[in-house]
């Protein structure tokens, strides 16, 4: 039932969104028109095929209007795109299905937008063509980034995401033919000449767009981050660390090397037995449409962007992580305080946390450029002896924790001592 419903919602938004695209369009110039010249053929024809050219013009009000109505009505994955990236799909769109229309204004003189003129038994098969389009079907992608600080214990693999470690990624999990080359220890890990990079481990997201993989990539990774303590979280060396991804999709395989996906920690982070429980919890947060849930991942996107930075420069996003789960407007500093005190800070006097969030004021709304430069930076060093940026992450982190995994997500023990046991004994040995 839910499914039908869904259906027919979705057939409704396509239908209405043929309207405004159809409502953009006109075959004279008015003036101001966005001209677009191309073959057209039967729908489904190689270009080859398409025999007819013709000129049509779109009206970039009208354009908008519909790209607009598209991103508010349609999939998660269109409000991740550029707008102009969304009006290309739908202009390419219209050019690939044009043959109902060019029956009925081929060799004709038209006046007025395409709207007025096709009629709608047109308008419905277009938008049934617009229902089964990659804009509102998209094909979902397997994007696999390679990870150098982070090691496996215990593979997670769920629908929206998988930590694997390499011995993992098989041909079988991949879904490609066995005679493929596949190094799953290295990247590329389908391309023999290229594969000059060992992996420790692999993190496979799922999603219908580049751009939303990277979105999940983020809060996935911030979320890992917050399993960390924050001295391991922050400890940085000069270990050998790269990045890049590979995308499988049903048009072929894409590889690029980038930015590290995590930062070169000294200390490896685990995957282990005991994350299972809010790793599937994180995967159905992902997916999910619910308000709170799509808030909870921009916290953990904004967590992930303060990873990598220098303290000073992590502050301003620190507070946005805060922000978005905890943040009321009318009130937005009070409701931080509370929450802070609600999980793990009520030994914080009030004053002491006044004095904090009174920073984020400081920095956010254009009073110091960096947190260094507030003069309430010094004053909560003076008061109580302690870096208000480390703070400020220290009681995030706790924050995030409980507000969007309930309990789930545990931080690690320290191992500052264990590891220092081990120094002394291998040096004792």
């Amino acid at each position: 039932m839910e499914q039908d419903e869904a259906k027919a919602t979705t057939e409704a938004v396509c239908r209405q969104a043929i309207e405004y695209l159809l409502g953009s369009i006109s075959m004279k110039d008015g003036g101001g028109g966005l001209s677009c010249r191309f073959l057209f053929g039967h729908i489904g024809a190689s270009l080859f095929e398409r025999s007819f050219g013709i000129e049509i013009f779109h009206d970039p009000k009208g354009l908008t209007e519909a790209t607009l109505f598209v991103r508010q009505h349609g999939p998660a994955h269109l409000r991740q795109m550029e707008v102009r990236a969304r009006q290309s799909l739908l202009q390419n769109f219209i050019m690939d299905h044009f043959w109902p229309i060019g029956e009925r204004v081929m060799f004709q003189d038209v006046h007025g937008n395409l709207a007025d003129v096709i009629p709608w038994q047109v308008k419905n098969v277009l938008a049934g063509y617009l229902v089964a389009s990659p804009i509102f079907t998209p094909e979902t992608g397997l994007t696999l980034y390679p990870l150098v600080p982070i090691v496996v214990e215990e593979d997670f693999d769920g629908p929206e995401f998988s930590f694997l470690k390499p011995a993992s990624l098989t041909h079988a999990w991949l879904g490609i033919h066995p005679s493929n080359p596949l190094s799953p220890d290295h990247f590329s890990c389908v391309s023999p000449d290229r594969n000059r990079e060992l992996v420790a481990a692999w993190l496979g997201v799922r999603a219908p767009t580049f751009e939303m993989a990277e979105k999940r990539k983020a809060a996935i990774l911030g979320a890992l981050a917050l399993v960390l303590p924050r001295h391991e979280r922050k400890m940085f060396s000069g270990r050998h660390n790269y990045g890049g991804r590979c995308t499988f999709a049903r048009s072929g395989v894409t590889e690029s090397f980038g930015a590290p996906a995590v930062p070169p920690l000294m200390h490896n982070a685990t995957i282990e037995a005991c994350d299972q429980p809010w790793l599937k919890l994180l995967g159905e947060k992902l997916s999910s449409s619910d308000n709170s849930n799509v808030k909870h991942c921009r916290a953990l996107e904004y967590f992930y962007r303060a990873w990598p930075l220098k303290p000073n420069e992590s502050f301003a996003h620190i507070f946005m992580a805060m922000d978005s789960i905890l943040g009321d407007p009318g009130r937005a500093t009070q409701a931080i305080i509370e929450a802070a005190t609600k999980h793990g800070f009520e030994t914080y006097p009030y004053e002491r946390l006044r004095l904090l969030m009174s920073l984020r004021a400081s920095v956010i709304h254009g009073g110091a450029p960096d947190v260094h430069d507030a003069g309430k930076y010094q004053k909560y060093y003076a008061d109580y002896g302690a870096d208000p940026i480390v703070d400020v992450e220290i009681i995030a982190a706790q924050c995030l924790r409980a507000v969007i995994f309930e309990g789930l997500l545990q931080e690690r023990p320290d191992r500052r001592e264990e590891m220092r046991a081990a120094v002394r004994a291998s040096r004792n040995a």
